[in-house]
């Protein structure tokens, strides 16, 4: 056995959990070293029906790299490879490589990795591989599927699939469905990725309302008028207190809303232009225009932040993210804000605005089961508005556990059963992260 599996995680707790509430503890832990510690732990784990879950930094937020009762915990986090091809603007990547240091690497030649999730510091490419992550500019620029070029994975007998750059592309376009598949279908260990040339940075303009409809109208109205900005983000008025109170910037007063965008490099000063028009027509309450680096560095730490400013400010933080069609975001806006209203719950939200994707936070002093039955039952609630809406259930951050219980509101039984199908084929023994993604088996007509 590799000295890199370790049966006493007594003291190892963070490998218990992701960034949810979700936790269990596994009967070890192997800290793969290599690709083929993961294909002998793979047919150890098929040969003794072990359920194995793979995880990469333990940032997702739905309970996706929680293990499954008496398995094996996978962590990719020590596949470290990092291979720039300048020349031909890809990169060949191991699923441990953090985001951030990707986009870093890349930036030393003028080449850029686009997608962005705001853990992009602690997140794995092997977890945005696993949940199609998005990120602050996929408005502009797409999300991790448009970027991927080819994957090598280990399937569920241990046998290795190489698919697109790594097989030249031939036959069924298999990488397409272990992508956003979260780790239910094979356990990838080489990732081919596309870069692009650095976009220039464009204006960064802050803008706050008094009413937060004010602005949500504002994207709406921004994206119908064809303007696509690299980032636009959205926070109502308690996320945005959330985060200045964690920043402890007091860079901007008490709002119902704020929109942080970021226009395009082309022709910057006339989007700017437009886009403070329209914030204007909407009565914003005050408008703020950056270029330099270090201000505007200051402005997104508002937005990048968020999520551990939200956190801080509560003994129990559940986020569910949701997206709606562009036309309905001021609506699905306006649904959490009469939610956090009626609950005995503190409810904010913010989101990639852009695309219409809100994450929305159920915040309560405790954990008891009295609140964590109001958050479900809140829960419940927007998820059900989120389909009424023509939405989905998640805009990025997956089914994982979180969500499983919901995914007869999105699809229909044959549409399931397909899915259920397509798991049987990679997966017959269903031994690989079991319980996530799909509904319970009995949830099935």
């Amino acid at each position: 056995m590799p000295t890199s599996l370790l049966t006493d995680l007594t003291s190892l707790t963070d490998y218990h959990h992701d960034a949810t509430t979700y936790s269990a503890e596994p009967i070890a832990l192997l800290l793969a070293e290599s690709e083929g510690d993961i294909i002998t732990a793979v047919r150890f784990c098929a040969d003794n029906n072990i359920p194995i879950t793979a995880r990469g930094a333990g940032t997702g937020l739905s309970g996706g790299c929680v293990v499954s009762p008496g398995g094996l915990l996978l962590s990719t986090e020590r596949l470290r490879q990092l291979d720039l091809i300048p020349e031909r603007r890809m990169a060949i990547c191991g699923p441990g490589v953090i985001t951030k240091e990707l986009v870093d690497a890349a930036a030393a030649h003028n080449l850029t990795y686009p997608p962005d999730p705001a853990s992009y510091e602690e997140s794995t490419l092997g977890g945005n591989v696993a949940e199609n992550a998005g990120g602050l500019r996929c408005k502009r620029f797409g999300v991790t599927k448009d970027y991927i070029m080819g994957l090598e994975a280990v399937l569920p007998d241990g046998s290795l699939l190489k698919t697109g750059y790594f097989n030249q592309g031939a036959g069924f376009s298999l990488g397409d469905l272990l992508i956003g598949s979260e780790g239910t279908l094979a356990i990838v260990t080489r990732i081919a990725l596309r870069l692009i040339d650095c976009p220039g940075r464009g204006e960064t303009i802050l803008v706050g309302f008094d009413q937060a409809e004010n602005g949500a109208r504002t994207v709406t109205e921004i994206n119908t008028a064809g303007i696509i900005p690299t980032v636009m983000e959205f926070l109502d008025g308690d996320a945005a207190a959330c985060s200045n109170e964690y920043e402890k910037s007091g860079d901007f007063d008490i709002v119902a809303a704020l929109l942080l965008i970021e226009t395009t490099d082309i022709k910057a000063q006339e989007q700017a232009c437009q886009i403070e028009a329209i914030c204007q027509n909407n009565h914003c309450s005050f408008l703020r225009k950056e270029t330099d680096p270090d201000q505007t560095d200051k402005l997104w730490r508002i937005r990048r932040n968020l999520s551990l400013a939200v956190k801080a400010a509560t003994d129990l933080r559940i986020s569910e993210d949701v997206a709606v069609p562009n036309s309905q975001f001021p609506t699905l806006v306006g649904f959490v804000a009469e939610m956090n209203h009626q609950s005995r719950l503190r409810i904010n939200s913010y989101g990639h605005a852009g695309d219409g994707n809100l994450h929305v936070n159920f915040m309560a002093p405790s954990d008891s089961d009295d609140h964590l039955a109001e958050i479900d039952r809140w829960v419940a609630i927007l998820m059900r508005k989120s389909i009424q809406l023509g939405g989905t259930l998640t805009g990025e951050h997956g089914i994982g556990l979180a969500k499983r219980n919901y995914l007869d509101l999105e699809f229909d039984t044959p549409t399931l059963e397909i899915m259920q199908i397509v798991k049987s084929i990679f997966d017959p023994r269903f031994t690989f992260n079991p319980d996530k993604l799909l509904p319970p088996k009995n949830n099935l007509v």
